[in-house]
């Protein structure tokens, strides 16, 4: 049981966050960051300070479920935990994290000041990330809805952030192919459903090759309302290879082409990028001049599907300072230019000549 003091603490923060604007899920000029991993990061509540981000990705649930003591998940939050952990009642020692204090408190700070925080799932380490069974994926998807989502009645399981609620489940699956993530998908689908007073999303990070080998199933048979295509690290189709067409091909073409065709074609497609050097292989880091130029090609060109920029990762961002401001800002003053620049301009009638 939490207690009220809790929510106390909780509604008097929330109403410390900077004012809120309203999220619009249809935008084309999201920007969403990663957070969570970085190096010395600072906590959640100084990015939620920032007006330029829409989405926070809060990395990661990294074990799972048959690969972790007890069967339960375990998770991992960089610097903004204590280090404790959940024990079962068989006094199994889980690898779920129990003292996120700060993130507990900072959650509904952010959402006060109109960010959606979704818990993300899978991350770089550990490699033995995967889903054994049909059952596992249900009862996966089952247990972080139950310790994440809504609290509700006859959950008897762990609570890691207490009465918070997160916005909903991000998918950055990076190991041993895809079974099972569209079936999770779906479940979480249905426990959506259950709460109809309240929006949740689901999305997805996939590599951007063609079919992405661990997304690619959950993307054809499950639906995502975002796709955060991650454009680095790949060199066949980097949106470097954009700038340089010696590279590779940028395909965020072809994205828009199989989505179609698929459960997620409704989903809105993110470009991913690096938030500075350090945040992907030597080569991939994009500078604001190079990222106006492609996404003003790709928000032109597909308004509707365009949902803006992803960034790997918050800490990349606040340590790349360019003429005085982040690389996240720059990114989001480019995704708010770029709409006016597309308007149709209405010329001034022409005069009868005399």
């Amino acid at each position: 049981m939490v207690s009220s003091k809790f929510s106390l603490v909780a509604t008097a923060v929330a109403a410390l966050a900077p004012l809120a604007s309203a999220f619009d899920a249809s935008s084309r000029s999201n920007l969403a960051i990663y957070y969570g991993q970085g190096p010395n990061q600072l906590r959640l509540r100084h990015f939620c300070d920032e007006t330029s981000l829409d989405i926070i990705n809060l990395g990661f649930i990294n074990y799972f479920p048959d690969m972790s003591p007890g069967g339960w998940p375990g998770s991992n939050f960089g610097n903004q935990c204590d280090g404790s952990t959940f024990v079962t009642t068989n006094g199994v020692v889980t690898k779920l994290l129990s003292g996120c204090h700060q993130i507990m408190e900072d959650i509904p700070y952010c959402q006060a000041a109109g960010k959606k925080v979704l818990l993300s799932i899978g991350g770089a380490y550990p490699a033995d990330q995967s889903i054994l069974s049909e059952n596992t994926a249900v009862a996966f998807a089952t247990f972080l809805w139950g310790a994440f989502g809504p609290v509700a009645e006859g959950w008897e399981g762990p609570r890691p952030f207490g009465n918070v609620v997160v916005d909903g489940f991000d998918f950055d699956i990076e190991h041993n192919g895809g079974f099972g993530y569209a079936t999770m998908v779906n479940t979480f689908r249905q426990y959506f459903n259950q709460v109809p007073g309240r929006k949740f999303y689901l999305s997805a990070a996939p590599q951007c090759v063609l079919p992405d080998a661990q997304l690619g199933d959950a993307i054809q048979n499950s639906a995502f309302d975002f796709i955060w295509i991650q454009f680095y690290n790949t060199p066949a189709c980097s949106a470097k290879s954009f700038i340089d067409k010696t590279l590779g091909t940028f395909n965020f073409d072809a994205w828009v082409t199989t989505l179609k065709t698929t459960a997620s074609r409704n989903a809105k497609l993110y470009v991913g990028l690096p938030a500075g050097e350090d945040a992907a292989n030597g080569g991939y880091y994009l500078t604001p001049a190079e990222v106006e130029s492609l996404v003003s090609t790709y928000m032109a060109r597909y308004p509707d599907v365009f949902g803006g920029i992803m960034l790997w990762e918050a800490t990349s961002s606040e340590n790349n300072v360019i003429d005085g401001s982040t690389y996240a800002d720059h990114m989001k003053d480019i995704l708010l230019d770029l709409p006016f620049l597309q308007a149709p301009q209405l010329l001034p009638a022409r005069l009868p000549s005399l």
